[in-house]
């Protein structure tokens, strides 16, 4: 356990490090549109599933 965490810590502060160093501010722009287009996305699915799992259940209601 304490492994798995120190590996995430590892892997934050290296991104971290990656986004200190971007001198770019385009690049900075583009790269949080990306992620934030991949967190929308997440969201989308999610709601999407858990429509679809709230019809599966309504019929047995």
């Amino acid at each position: 356990m304490k492994e798995s965490l120190a590996e995430v810590k590892k892997e934050i502060k290296a991104k971290l490090l990656y986004w200190n160093n971007l001198k770019s501010s385009k690049a900075k722009v583009a790269l949080f549109i990306v992620i934030l287009a991949v967190i929308v996305l997440k969201i989308f699915t999610l709601l999407f599933s858990v429509d679809w799992l709230s019809d599966l259940f309504s019929g047995y209601l």
